[in-house]
């Protein structure tokens, strides 16, 4: 019971320390800036108390949880693919579903994509529907997590492996209709946050460090700028796909007239 209390206690004095800049910034532009009193400051106070309690709560699941889970998960995996001395590609076969899984689940439940998603919404009138960005930036999340598992099973350099997501993403930022590039390019950030970034480098940190090549603990980061880059590279795609079959009903259509 002491040590749930003082883990709580410890948990929550830094989820404290972390809201404080945010608060502070807030009160300087309100009273030094604005000089207006804040408007529902009880509400806003219980709001505030909600989210440091909120916060605190979640980031014990997490370091007891979730990230232990994946870390062992992944060493489990590993110690299976190379049981018989060697490994190779039906081996690797269960680390990349559940890198896939992994990447797609914890995105698709992230908050703040979620948050972003119903916003999207309702900012488009309902013609990008919140599940189907949710899905696609999972599914980006997903990829990400994949390849770079395939880097670190293969060691291959993540230079390479960048440098083509980067020139697909110029040439299909350049194609895309323009009014989805900007939230294509969110895409990414939104969906690597509180959830999906420590479960993805603790994953990728010990699938690195079960690895009997080379590879150290170290090599497992990177995973999260593959996360960051492919959900833009998915929801790019998915407008250009959108953009040509409208033409195609439109021109269908006119042709008929």
């Amino acid at each position: 019971m002491e040590t749930i209390v003082s883990l709580v206690i410890e948990e929550g004095i830094k989820t404290i320390l972390d809201i404080i800049p945010i608060v502070a910034v807030i009160a300087v532009f309100q009273f030094v800036i604005v000089r207006r009193s804040l408007p529902h400051l009880p509400q806003i106070l219980v709001g505030l108390a909600y989210v440091a309690i909120g916060l605190t709560l979640f980031r014990i699941g997490i370091n007891e949880s979730l990230i232990p889970i994946g870390r062992d998960m992944a060493f489990q995996l590993v110690e299976f693919a190379y049981a018989s001395g060697t490994a190779g590609l039906v081996q690797y076969l269960p680390i990349f579903t559940f890198a896939a899984l992994l990447g797609f689940t914890a995105t698709l439940i992230e908050p703040t994509l979620i948050a972003a998603a119903d916003r999207v919404q309702d900012l488009s009138g309902g013609s990008l529907r919140a599940m189907t960005l949710r899905l696609v930036i999972s599914c980006g999340v997903a990829l990400g997590l994949v390849l770079g598992t395939v880097r670190i099973v293969q060691g291959f350099p993540l230079e390479f492996l960048l440098a083509g997501i980067t020139a697909s993403l110029i040439l299909l930022a350049l194609t895309a209709p323009r009014g989805i590039v900007p939230l294509a390019l969110d895409s990414g950030g939104i969906a690597t946050s509180v959830v999906t970034v420590p479960l993805i480098a603790a994953y990728g940190a010990a699938v690195a460090e079960a690895m009997p090549n080379d590879a150290t603990a170290a090599d497992g980061f990177g995973l999260i700028i593959l996360a960051l880059l492919l959900p833009a590279v998915l929801v790019l795609a998915l407008a250009q796909i959108q953009a040509r079959f409208m033409k195609r009903v439109t021109k269908g259509g006119s042709d008929e007239v």
